[in-house]
Order: structure tokens, then C-alpha cells, then sequence
């Protein structure tokens, strides 16, 4: 959760808030127990809400069961806690996906977080990391999914305290099988709450890790782009310098060969001239001959 980074927005998780969590128990055996979570978010700038389940089942050999007569004792090597968290969208996207996974439920409890106190997602994912590590073993007595629920809603309520009212429909429905009580958590929500603090900090001090890479990346990603730029630039300076030389030296080859036309056309006027005038002087010399010997005759 740590490393889903906006450029804009930064960590998008820290920017999820719990509005309200709700307890739910399901009808029929083995009367599983788990929570959802509402969280406030944003959607090309309009406020939406997206849903999220988190509860315990047990792991064994490579399977993921729900609390079921499937355990042969209550608690074994190979039974592994297996806690999971699913994400439904919308409350109105999220129902036929409840229905499918859980079938027959009912709501016990319902807590609203103030916006004061509102944590968020990643707040409750440290939370819920935390009360892992209380029992990471599945026990079918102490640390199923009754205790798991259990120390999640105690854990988020006395850390994110609401001045809001709580509604519980059926409180003393909450952590029984069949009415009898399973997997207090009294203890392992006190271990929570006094373990969250220092487990915070390291988050925050991990956000602070991933937002100086992402800073680091994007600077170095800038710095690269300048350079390709600059290179770029440089390609594209040298090619105008070429283009500039190109028309320069067509505009002085032009020039030289206006200047040999003008030759040509003067060298060629000046021959025409020097015939024309050839031709007048002859052309005088005869006239003044059949001058001359017309006045020879008169004479």
C-alpha cells in the first residue's frame, strides 16, 4: 500500500478515510463473523465511497476454509490464520458480492468515525497487520474469526475515538457461537493499541522513504528529459546552422551567376554596338563616294 503513488496526490491510500465500520455475523453454521469498512474517496473530483471486508478464516494444506467442522482439533501446526481484506467498490456494487460470499448475514454493530478522528486506510491496514501478529496461528477456540473481528472493532475504537453514537443492533450476538462466548480480545487490543504508535512511525517514516524515491525517479526523469532536450536542440541548431549555410551558399552561387549573366548580357550589347557602328561609318563611306562622284559628273 505503501509503494500506490499519484504525482499529484501522493499516497492514494492515506488519502482513503474510514467513514463508518459495520459488524456482521452469518446466519447458520459456523455463524462466521467479519467486518466492513466504509471508506470516503475521490473520483475525477467527486466524493465516493468504496467498501471493504476484512475477516479471518483458516489455512490448511494449500486452502482457504471458512470456521467449519472441517478442523479436526482446535488448534494444529498446519492450520495457518489466513486474514484477508477484499475490496467491493461501491456499497451498491458490494451487496450481490456480500450475498455471493457470505450468503445469509445480519448487522450487530455500526460505529461512525468523526472527521476529526477518521484513520486511514493505510491507519486501519496497521491496525489490521497488528492484530495478525497478536495470534498469526488459527486457533478454533481463542484466535478465529469471532477474536479476529473482535480486535479489529475494539482496536480502531479505542485508537480513533467518535464523539458519534455507535448503534448496535444485537451487542451480545458479537463473538458466540451458538451463545456461547469465544475469543475475548481484551488483552491482544490493549497489545494493539499499545504497539500501533511506534508501528505508525515506521509507516510514516516508509512514506517518507517512497516519496524521496518518487521524487528522486521524477528528478532524475526531468534531468533525462532536459538532456534529451538539449540534445534535441542541439541536433535541431546544427540542422538550421546547416539549412542557413545551404541557402547562403545558394544565394552567393545565385549571385555569381546574376553577375555572369549581366557580364554576358553587357559583353553582348557592347559586340552589337561596335557592329552598328560599324555598319553607320561604312555605310557614311559610301554615301560620301556617290557624293563625290556626283559632283565629278556636274562638273
Amino acid at each position: 500500500m505503501t509503494d500506490s503513488w499519484d504525482e499529484t496526490q501522493g499516497n492514494l491510500y492515506a488519502k482513503c478515510v474510514l467513514a463508518r465500520m459495520e459488524y456482521y455475523k452469518c446466519a447458520g453454521h459456523p455463524e462466521h463473523e467479519f467486518l466492513l469498512f466504509y471508506f470516503r474517496h475521490w473520483i475525477a473530483g467527486c466524493s465516493a465511497q468504496a467498501v471493504v471486508s476484512a475477516d479471518r478464516a483458516v489455512r490448511r494444506q494449500g486452502r482457504s476454509l471458512k470456521q467449519s467442522s472441517e478442523l479436526v482439533s482446535p488448534s494444529s501446526s498446519d492450520a495457518n490464520a489466513y486474514d484477508s481484506v477484499s475490496i467491493y467498490g461501491s456499497p451498491r456494487d458490494a451487496v450481490p458480492q456480500l450475498q455471493v460470499r457470505y450468503t445469509t448475514y445480519s448487522r450487530l454493530c455500526t460505529f461512525d468515525f468523526s472527521s476529526s478522528s477518521a484513520p486511514s486506510a493505510l491507519q486501519v491496514s496497521t491496525v489490521l497487520s497488528l492484530v495478525h501478529r497478536q495470534a498469526p496461528a488459527y486457533h478454533l477456540y481463542e484466535n478465529q474469526c469471532y477474536w479476529f473481528s473482535s480486535a479489529v472493532w475494539g482496536s480502531l475504537k479505542e485508537l480513533f475515538p467518535s464523539d458519534q453514537d455507535s448503534e448496535c443492533e444485537n451487542h451480545r450476538a458479537r463473538a458466540r457461537y451458538r451463545g456461547v462466548a469465544l475469543g475475548s480480545p481484551t488483552e491482544d487490543i490493549e497489545a494493539v493499541c499499545a504497539a500501533y504508535q511506534p508501528e505508525w512511525q515506521k509507516m510514516l517514516e516508509t512514506l517518507e522513504q517512497v516519496k524521496c524515491h518518487h521524487e528522486a525517479e521524477k528528478a532524475k526523469n526531468r534531468q533525462k528529459l532536459r538532456m534529451e532536450f538539449e540534445v534535441e536542440n542541439e541536433l535541431f541548431r546544427q540542422a538550421q546552422q546547416a539549412e542557413i549555410e545551404r541557402l547562403r551558399q545558394t544565394e552567393i552561387c545565385t549571385q555569381a551567376e546574376n553577375a555572369q549573366q549581366k557580364a554576358e548580357i553587357e559583353r553582348v550589347r557592347r559586340e552589337k554596338d561596335a557592329e552598328i557602328e560599324q555598319v553607320r561609318r561604312e555605310k557614311e563611306a559610301e554615301i560620301e563616294q556617290l557624293r563625290a562622284r556626283l559632283a565629278a559628273l556636274e562638273g
